[in-house]
């Protein structure tokens, strides 16, 4: 709903009157700075799409194996053993085995790689469920809210850089402990979104309490994985674009749980995963503090606009020579016969206007 003005305020609200001549170089000078604006504001927007591009980019080398030398690739170099990925999963399959114990145990699925491409030497082809002992998510109610208490994510407060704490809703600490019992996020945790926006994983690196809804799910890895390699691949188009296949529904989407523990990654050596962890994190640093500065030159811009909008109606937008040739302009007149001339035409319109009611 916006806000009304009362007719009365506008019809006596003032307004400067500079000479026409005046007027029109202004508004010449207003348009040509707000275009020279608009047109950097475009490049800025085109520069932030290019930064989008180029972490996709990143995110796609990373888990491809060609952001940074492979482990066999080292290993050669250094005349040493590796342990391969195919080594690692028999590991972690062997963990989660036995960090399942106690309940009705199942083997995860073996991945469909047909038609996938070839993955570096060292490398291995698994799917998210392998690699996770439980996946969880929160209530599929909307709970009882506080006004303080602990925070209560849903899939908007979840981001690849962080999650959003200072808009979560808040749950009492004794409905936080009841719902701990089905799901706890805990530290090293992945939050998975899988309502609203779906497919946006983030490391729970907060020592903070917590809990999720039904639109965040819990991943708890298994065994030895690099948490902050699996957001990564995750976050990559290649799962996204999985994530979105497996998103199912019309008003309520979501991406149920049995599904998404079928999402394919590529999944390198321990040690690899940990140095394309360090590369991602170093590049995507730097195109964070770009972002930063955009967007603040943006808001700078917005900033900008108003000032020159001020400037023009307090008369100080045009600088002494536009204004001198505009005071040579042939119909210039003082704003003083401006007015007069305005409101004698003026009166002249009301007199017509009431003869042809007549």
């Amino acid at each position: 709903m916006y806000p009304t003005v009362k007719e009365d305020f506008i019809l006596t609200y003032g307004l400067p009157l500079p000479p026409l001549p005046e007027q029109r170089a202004i508004v010449s000078k207003i348009e040509q700075l707000f275009s020279d604006l608009d047109n950097g504001i475009e490049n800025f927007k085109k520069a932030q799409a290019q930064l989008k591009l180029y972490r996709q980019s990143v995110l796609k080398a990373a888990c491809e194996g060609k952001l940074v030398p492979t482990e066999a690739e080292l290993a050669r170099t250094e005349g040493r053993d590796y342990e391969a990925a195919d080594v690692l999963l028999a590991r972690i399959l062997k963990e989660r085995r036995e960090k399942s114990k106690g309940s009705k145990y199942k083997e995860p699925a073996t991945p469909d790689i047909s038609g996938l491409p070839f993955l570096p030497e060292g490398w291995k082809w698994i799917n998210l469920g392998q690699i996770t002992w439980s996946v969880r998510d929160g209530p599929y109610y909307s709970p009882k809210y506080a006004t303080e208490g602990i925070p209560f994510i849903s899939g908007g407060n979840v981001r690849p850089n962080g999650v959003d704490f200072d808009n979560a809703k808040r749950i009492s600490p004794e409905l936080h402990s009841e719902l701990s019992k089905r799901c706890k996020p805990k530290k090293g945790d992945i939050l998975y979104t899988k309502g609203g926006t779906t497919g946006i994983a983030r490391v729970n690196t907060y020592d903070l309490e917590f809990n999720v809804w039904v639109h965040v799910a819990v991943l708890k890895l298994a065994g030895p994985a690099e948490p902050f390699y699996v957001q990564h691949a995750l976050n990559s188009q290649f799962c996204y674009a999985q994530s979105q296949r497996f998103t199912h529904g019309v008003g309520n989407q979501d991406l149920g749980l049995t599904r998404m523990v079928n999402i394919i990654l590529g999944f390198p050596p321990l040690a690899e995963q940990r140095h394309i962890v360090a590369e991602v994190e170093r590049r995507l640093s730097v195109s964070d503090k770009m972002e930063a500065t955009i967007t603040e030159s943006l808001k700078k811009a917005e900033s900008l606009r108003q000032s020159i909008l001020k400037k023009a109606f307090e008369g100080k937008l045009l600088n002494k020579k536009e204004l001198e040739k505009a005071r040579k302009a042939p119909d210039w007149e003082p704003a003083e016969k401006l007015l007069e001339r305005i409101k004698a035409e003026k009166v002249k319109v009301q007199k017509n206007t009431r003869r042809s009611k007549e």
